[in-house]
């Protein structure tokens, strides 16, 4: 059996695969009940012949199967409302915000609160609540995160924010799943999951970085890829300042 902790590591993916697991198993029911029903009907056809044409048999032949597809509609509906990765996961504690931008071919990320600016790497913390703030400095791309269980898209003068909260501490990928021109495929981003300690010791880390200035930007916004690059910054609304210039 899959260890579930061990491969998705962000609580929403864990949501979405218990709730995709229940779904297999009503959708077996349904199929159980619908063989042990044409089981019964050809086995006792010929001992019972007025079974052949049966009202009862074919009430319950159409009633069990409907009850099933009812409660898996049911289920399905809430725990799609549940899963709305817009929906705060927890109210009574402050998210970690994080704003990213994507570029040709590079991805931007910044900590507003904690003033730093990082590209193409990020460390994020365990057990705490995150809130991602999505959009892109030009084309249209994709953030895509197995691990988390996500795929959004990051749309030009658009601000659109989804909220996860992580499990475990370990590493994976994320990168652009939406074909966007030549060179999209190194939109890749390394991604760091750390206790809260940690987590702390390499946002101060990056503070003891050069300041991020607009000449810096100009140049990085340049088609072309590259190692990651840390910055701290002066300015925390850099984010929707690149929003109202589009």
């Amino acid at each position: 059996m899959i260890n579930i902790i061990k491969h998705f590591l962000s609580l929403n993916r864990l949501m979405e695969n218990h709730l995709l697991l229940n779904t297999i198993y009503l959708i077996f029911l349904i199929s159980i009940f619908t063989i042990l029903i044409s089981l019964f009907i050809i086995k006792k056809k010929e001992k019972i012949p007025f079974l052949i044409d049966s009202k009862l048999i074919e009430f319950f032949a159409f009633l069990g199967p409907s009850i099933i597809i009812s409660i898996l509609s049911i289920y399905t509906i809430k725990s799609s409302f549940y899963l709305n990765p817009i929906k705060i996961l927890y109210s009574n504690l402050k998210p970690l915000i994080l704003e990213i931008i994507s570029m040709n071919w590079k991805w931007m990320f910044l900590f507003p609160v904690q003033k730093i600016l990082t590209f193409n790497e990020i460390c994020l913390p365990i057990l705490i609540p995150i809130k991602f703030f999505l959009s892109s400095n030009n084309i249209l791309n994709t953030l895509c995160i197995p691990k988390f269980g996500c795929q959004f898209y990051c749309m030009n003068n658009s601000n659109k924010y989804i909220n996860f909260l992580i499990l475990k501490h370990g590493f994976c990928h994320g990168f652009s799943s939406n074909y966007s021109g030549i060179g999209f495929n190194k939109l890749r981003i390394n991604i760091f999951l750390l206790i809260k300690k940690n987590f702390f010791y390499w946002i101060n880390n990056i503070k003891k970085s050069i300041f991020f200035n607009i000449k810096k930007y100009n140049l990085l916004i340049k088609e072309g890829n590259f190692l990651t690059k840390f910055f701290k910054i002066r300015n925390n609304k850099i984010f929707f300042l690149i929003i109202k210039r589009k």
